[in-house]
């Protein structure tokens, strides 16, 4: 057999035809998550976004600078689950909670406020934001390791406990998650046309600026969207050295990924208009001092109080606060690949922080991540024999930024400050689970 010399440019891999493929992963993964979602036991951060969805009128109403932008809930809570949560009541014909729904809740965070009916529609985007991220993480595991290792990937994260149950709540962690693998996807795809020499100067304003529209999305959605972000930025790092890589497809990335922020940053700035309202004629006082803060200083605001907000959840629930930095590695290693990974089960006890009845699965997860580990560094040094993009280094590099991320931030022991977890370890392990077939099933890059 022929193999390309080391001084042989890399080339690209003909892509075949994956809409079938996504329909029905879609498919499937709305049915999943929607089958009797109205059994779903309430949890009471759903009440919170349902109180807040009001918000989304204000959006669709152009009133982008009414004083309730500046109120404590406009900060509190990310915007694009609620403005989601608030379409979807809207187009079913349910009523909104008022402006001042907000603060009740917080004076009975067990109050519910829409019928049993509307709770359903206020859960349907998490639904089809889970669908979409099975999709887009379909999108990113074959492109970098293949259609097998996609489908398993797909159907990894279907099965998952941990990310079926939030997407079937109305809540901001799975929109977060779906935005960032469709990001990633985005982004691998452009990533890998770069190394290849394919891409023009034109194209950065293509796949890469709508790989930054989709993190802005996810950090919209969630502040820890900025993973994805992190995620890309680790990419730029890992084509700087990489063999036979043109000076000007390194330099292309660098600029494309730069664009990417920019777009991310624009993204999460023209759906926040907390940043960016100014009301006009009298103020209530309880916000004037918010409306009298400037850009940065409001940006800051938002910093401060996610912080706050951490630190005062660690104050109420002792049991499950992450203090120092051995704390997270354990409970990350422990819990992360054990009960919330996707071979969990499908409840569990966050106050016991080890449990071999919940995180037993730790024993065959772990091992089998490690293994994959190993499968796509070999895998990477293959791909880059064979002179084709080493998109299998590339996940490599997602779960190690994820996992660091993660581990240096997360301050309890929650389920869903594990999910960003998954996707990283996931496609390790596809990666391990589809190795015996790789030769016969390559990426498909271009």
């Amino acid at each position: 057999m022929n193999v390309p010399s080391l001084t042989s440019p890399i080339r690209e891999i003909p892509r075949r035809r994956s809409v079938p493929d996504s329909l029905a992963i879609f498919v499937v993964a709305s049915v999943v998550f929607g089958f009797q979602l109205g059994s779903e036991p309430h949890f009471v951060d759903e009440s919170a976004y349902i109180a807040q969805s009001f918000y989304a009128d204000l959006m669709l109403d152009g009133r982008r600078n009414d004083e309730s932008w500046l109120d404590y809930a406009a900060y509190d809570l990310p915007p694009l689950p609620k403005y989601l949560i608030g379409i979807s009541l809207r187009l079913g014909g349910f009523a909104r909670p008022g402006l001042s729904s907000w603060s009740a809740w917080f004076d009975n965070t067990k109050r519910e406020f829409v019928a049993d009916a509307a709770y359903l529609l206020a859960r349907l985007p998490s639904v089809l934001m889970g669908a979409a991220g099975c999709v887009g993480f379909y999108w990113l595991a074959k492109r970098a390791l293949g259609r097998p290792a996609g489908l398993v990937a797909a159907g990894l994260l279907l099965l998952s406990p941990l990310y079926y149950l939030h997407s079937r709540r109305a809540m901001s962690d799975v929109p977060a998650e779906a935005f960032m693998m469709l990001a990633l996807a985005a982004g691998l795809t452009s990533w890998s046309r770069w190394i290849v020499g394919r891409e023009t100067w034109r194209a950065v304003g293509g796949m890469s600026l709508l790989a930054g529209l989709f993190v802005g999305l996810a950090v919209v959605s969630k502040l820890n969207g900025a993973i994805a972000g992190f995620i890309l930025a680790g990419w730029v790092g890992l084509a700087m050295v990489i063999p036979r890589v043109k000076l000007a497809s390194k330099v292309g990335i660098s600029i494309a990924t730069l664009g990417a922020g920019f777009v991310a940053f624009a993204t999460f700035v023209a759906l926040n208009p907390f940043l960016t309202a100014h009301p006009v004629g009298t103020i209530r006082p309880a916000v004037r001092g918010v409306a009298a803060l400037s850009f940065l200083e409001r940006l800051d605001v938002i910093k401060t109080h996610r912080v706050y907000v951490s630190k005062i959840g660690q104050h109420k629930f002792p049991k499950d606060a992450l203090l120092t930095l051995p704390d997270k590695l354990t409970a990350v290693v422990v819990q992360g690949y054990g009960r919330f990974s996707p071979l969990g089960p499908r409840h569990s006890d966050s106050t016991r922080r080890f449990d071999w009845r919940q995180d037993w699965s730790a024993v065959l997860w772990i091992p089998l991540v490690v293994v994959g580990l190993v499968v796509c560094l070999f895998r990477g040094r293959d791909q880059l024999r064979r002179a084709e993009p080493p998109t299998a280094w590339a996940v490599v590099v997602a779960a190690m930024v994820a996992f660091v991320v993660v581990t240096s931030f997360i301050p309890l022991a929650w389920d869903r400050y594990y999910i960003s977890l998954q996707p990283g370890a996931i496609l390790l392990g596809s990666a391990a689970i589809t190795a015996p077939f790789a030769r016969w099933f390559r990426p498909e890059l271009t």
